[in-house]
């Protein structure tokens, strides 16, 4: 049976997001206004710009926790197709691999299947989003200096998984006529980390000539 993906959006059941905002704190007001903004239906490019008065990086954090979200939620429903077996390296088609590094286990660049890259980029973003150092939730408490330096590190791996569903599992999100609520999460995910410029432009190569047909 097809999977609807807006279902899994609606119902929250099975891959439940994993980073919420405190009722009361500035940051859930901010996430409150980005959601009705885009329930509103207007432009994707003005549901992005900071709104006036706001702090850039209060408006990134609750950016970057909403799409680590959904692009989880997404990946999650075609799991089960993104085997070691289907997908035994991340890549983006024939012209682009990704090797995962980090600070603990992998010190260098590894060569990893796809699905094991994936692992191990949302256990790593949720523990940078989870941890008060980097994503700080206390009043007063202000940003690190590097955080939109981390920000675009987040992005830019969150962009890869986007470069890996397209390209390996586009059958996937037209067999469970997922693909109107992908593109609209892509479209979204774009204009924000264009608007401000949080995402090097020889990354989003592996998609451009999509992005130039979906993304007037």
């Amino acid at each position: 049976m097809a999977l609807c993906l807006k279902q899994v959006f609606a119902k929250d059941k099975t891959f439940r997001p994993r980073k919420r905002f405190e009722p009361g704190t500035q940051r859930f007001e901010l996430y409150k206004k980005a959601q009705a903004s885009l329930k509103s239906g207007l432009d994707l490019r003005s549901v992005v710009r900071l709104p006036p008065g706001e702090n850039i990086d209060d408006w990134i954090a609750v950016h970057v926790v909403d799409f680590f979200n959904r692009i989880n939620l997404i990946y999650g429903t075609m799991a089960e197709r993104c085997s070691e077996t289907s997908c035994p390296v991340m890549a983006g088609g024939p012209r682009y691999e990704y090797r995962w590094q980090d600070e603990r286990q992998y010190r260098r660049p590894a060569k990893l299947s796809a699905p094991r890259y994936m692992a191990l980029l949302m256990d790593w973003i949720e523990g940078l989003i989870n941890d008060e150092d980097v994503f700080p939730t206390r009043i007063g408490v202000p940003f690190p200096r590097n955080f939109q330096q981390v920000c675009t590190k987040i992005l830019t791996r969150l962009f890869r998984v986007f470069v890996h569903v397209y390209i390996h599992h586009f059958d996937s999100i037209l067999s469970m006529g997922a693909e109107a609520h992908v593109n609209t999460c892509y479209k979204h995910f774009y204009y924000f980390i264009r608007e401000f410029s949080l995402v090097d432009q020889r990354e989003l190569e592996p998609l451009r000539e999509m992005t130039e047909r979906i993304c007037h």
